[in-house]
């Protein structure tokens, strides 16, 4: 690689962004590249914000991604999308899942959620191309909302973006998960890469 690969991946506590940035992270190992990850966590716990910056390149200092550096950005909530744009470069990647989770002051009736549309028009004027589709549904379908990272992560080796091969992903993977879960992974995996090819076309 001449450069650097970076990529942010936001979502709320529990959503599995630690592990994608893991799986990310050991597939670039396994590739010979150099890799720096690292979460940032808000409080996670009570299903606050966590931000996970992967940087991939021949040598690679610090783990966070500068703003306006990201050649990919992924949101595992569409309001997550939209946190992290400022780290999006001009005419890069966002993959968004579109699913809404209410925090505490909508549920209360406190705060209104943003229409779709209107976190989704900022990331489309950033972005050369944006891909947006219910992940979590497609997680569902495939045996756990649990999984709907993992359709995410299939989602991302679909685009064809990522500089190392998609089979050095999908070990992984099968290395990142228990044995019991792998087959369900593995189909969400799957739902995700095959919603990405019928979206690009």
């Amino acid at each position: 690689m001449s450069k650097n690969f970076n990529i942010v991946i936001s979502g709320v506590g529990g959503q599995g962004n630690i592990l994608t940035s893991q799986i990310i992270a050991k597939a670039a190992i396994k590739a010979g590249l150099e890799v720096r990850a690292i979460g940032t966590y808000g409080a996670a716990q009570r299903g606050g914000s966590v931000i996970s910056h992967v940087r991939i390149g021949d040598f690679v200092r610090s783990p966070f991604v500068c703003t306006g550096e990201a050649d990919i950005i992924i949101g595992f909530e569409i309001a997550e999308a939209r946190r992290i744009l400022k780290y999006l470069k001009k005419g890069g990647l966002a993959i968004v899942n579109t699913a809404e989770i209410y925090p505490v002051e909508v549920i209360m009736g406190l705060e209104k959620y943003p229409l779709k549309e209107n976190l989704l028009k900022p990331i489309e004027v950033v972005a050369d191309k944006t891909i947006a589709f219910n992940a979590t549904s497609l997680a569902r379908e495939s045996g756990s909302v649990l999984s709907m990272n993992i359709v995410m992560t299939g989602a991302l080796a679909a685009t064809g973006a990522l500089p190392f091969s998609e089979d050095l992903l999908i070990d992984a993977l099968k290395n990142s998960i228990p044995a019991k879960y792998y087959d369900l992974n593995l189909e969400a995996y799957k739902r995700g890469h095959i919603k990405i090819k019928d979206i690009m076309g």
